[in-house]
């Protein structure tokens, strides 16, 4: 399958306790980081075989913030210096996934760029991600739809200063 398999958190598997497959609203964060050679960071999926760009959904007690700093720590092994909000993906039509197994979810995702970190290349989550590295600019079309949208909302961003909102 082309689909990840929904992620199987305390949180979503207490929800899913009470919601069974039905749909609901999931606030995440998905992040683009940038090293100095203008590539930018992919996790190589286990579930999917693709590339796909850390990401993940927030846990109960949890900051937006941290939510972010805990996915690129656990998929990549890196520990971000700073971050920026640079967009918001909130299209039904580009955000709703139904799974495999039949679980929907509508994702609310706030789009985050860093372009400093510190550490080396350690996955936490070998049942989630192969390889962390860094890829070419021009593979970003590799990306799911979803995903690859962060790019245009990096450039938004940079050019008007503010957010991209979808």
């Amino acid at each position: 399958s082309l689909l990840p398999k929904m992620p199987r958190s305390p949180y979503i598997h207490k929800l899913r306790q009470y919601l069974g497959s039905t749909s609901f609203i999931y606030p995440g964060a998905r992040i683009l980081v940038e090293n100095d050679q203008h590539q930018f960071l992919a996790i190589d999926r286990l579930d999917t075989g693709r590339i796909g760009l850390p990401a993940g959904g927030i846990e109960e007690g949890e900051t937006i913030e941290a939510c972010i700093r805990r996915e690129v720590r656990e998929e990549t092994g890196l520990t971000l210096q700073s971050v920026q909000v640079i967009g918001i993906s909130s299209n039904p039509a580009l955000e709703s996934v139904e799974y495999p197994n039949g679980d929907q979810v509508q994702y609310f995702t706030i789009e985050f760029y860093a372009n400093a970190w510190s550490g080396t290349f350690r996955v936490q989550t070998p049942e989630e991600v192969r390889r962390p590295r860094f890829v070419p600019w021009e593979r970003q079309n590799e990306l799911p739809p979803n995903e690859r949208s962060i790019f245009a909302s990096l450039t938004y961003f940079r050019e008007n200063g503010s957010l991209r909102l979808r």
